[in-house]
């Protein structure tokens, strides 16, 4: 049986979270080349530019709670 898309996050889906940040997170790393390095470039600018933020502006800071909500509203639209 050849694996799909959806038999793979049919089954990833029934992890508690930590198990599938784990998953994804071995999948991130299998995928290496040139364009990963990019974009792995441009995430950690972008990590380093919201550090920056938050320290000139600690009351940006999200609550996990705040950020869950707007990014599962952000994933319905």
């Amino acid at each position: 049986m050849k694996a799909t898309y959806e038999s793979i996050m049919s089954a990833a889906m029934q992890l508690d979270p930590i198990e599938r940040c784990r998953v994804a997170t071995g999948l991130w790393e299998s995928v290496d080349g040139p364009a990963v390095e990019l974009e792995r470039d441009a995430l950690e600018d972008l990590l380093n530019q919201r550090e920056k933020q938050l320290d000139e502006d600690p009351s940006s800071e999200l609550s996990e709670e705040a950020f869950m909500s707007h990014f599962n509203a952000r994933r319905v639209s």
